[in-house]
């Protein structure tokens, strides 16, 4: 399939840093506690500060982050990449954390590499997802993967489910689009074109067209620059129909 070339810090490599000076333990017993704060909103964010805090303390295993540099320089030199959290039980038949923890996006040198890899591991307990576990019970030791992928200056972006994710129906693939970089759909920033396809012949069933206040685009300086869109790149589409009909086509290869 036609992805970005890059590489996928294990969930391990987590857990193998956080059992630097016996932090791994400490945050498992300040987790088991905070799953009894569902409703002590104070004492939840309490908890998140003190968590975040013990996995920065803990910091990337030397082994950990040799092997990471080693990935990220085959990619090239200071390569731009996105660094993206992939928690274990992000997304389960019984729950789901997307968009709770981070992604970073246009991080550019491996000490800014580094550093980005470690907030998407404090964000495996960030005040929302901490919440939603003491809500659902989820008690099994929380852990997290990281995926490091070569940037693209997308012109456009955006989320495609083999799905219907509202309504279950398998028959049916949806796509969302959106102008620049794809964090303003995963974040609901801005209402994105929808697109219903048909699995079978991957034939367009409806577009609705979506309302887009601004987009993310790479900067001069290489990092992320907001633009407020106007007039008919606001509103007109984002794709065509034959963009579309690509696009379900790599679904049904999924």
């Amino acid at each position: 399939l036609p992805v970005p070339p890059g590489f996928v810090v294990a969930a391990d490599s987590y857990l193998t840093s956080m059992d630097q000076n016996g932090i791994r333990a400490q945050i498992e017993k300040t987790v088991q506690d905070a799953l009894t704060m569902a409703d002590q909103p104070t004492e939840l964010a309490a908890a998140s500060e003190r968590l975040q805090a013990l996995v920065r303390e803990a910091g990337v295993h030397p082994h950990v982050r040799d092997a990471v540099l080693r990935e990220y320089h085959l990619l090239g030199d200071n390569i731009s990449v996105a660094v993206r959290s992939s928690a274990t039980s992000e997304d389960t038949a019984g729950a789901s954390f997307a968009g709770m923890n981070e992604t970073y996006t246009n991080v550019s040198g491996p000490a800014q590499l580094l550093t980005r890899l470690v907030d998407c591991w404090a964000s495996l307990f960030g005040q929302r997802s901490l919440a939603y576990r003491a809500e659902r019970g989820l008690t099994e030791e929380p852990a997290i993967a990281v995926v490091v992928q070569q940037m693209v200056n997308s012109e456009r972006s955006g989320v495609m489910f083999t799905a219907d994710p509202s309504t279950g129906n398998t028959a049916r693939i949806v796509i969302e689009a959106a102008h620049g970089l794809g964090e303003v759909v995963v974040s609901g920033a801005v209402e994105p074109d929808t697109h219903i396809m048909a699995k079978k012949d991957q034939t367009v069933i409806s577009t609705r067209v979506g309302t887009q206040t601004h987009k993310i685009v790479r900067g001069p300086d290489g990092h992320d620059q907001h633009i407020t869109l106007t007039g008919p790149e606001s509103t007109g589409r984002v794709l065509t129909d034959a963009e579309a009909i690509a696009l379900a086509a790599l679904a049904v290869r999924v």
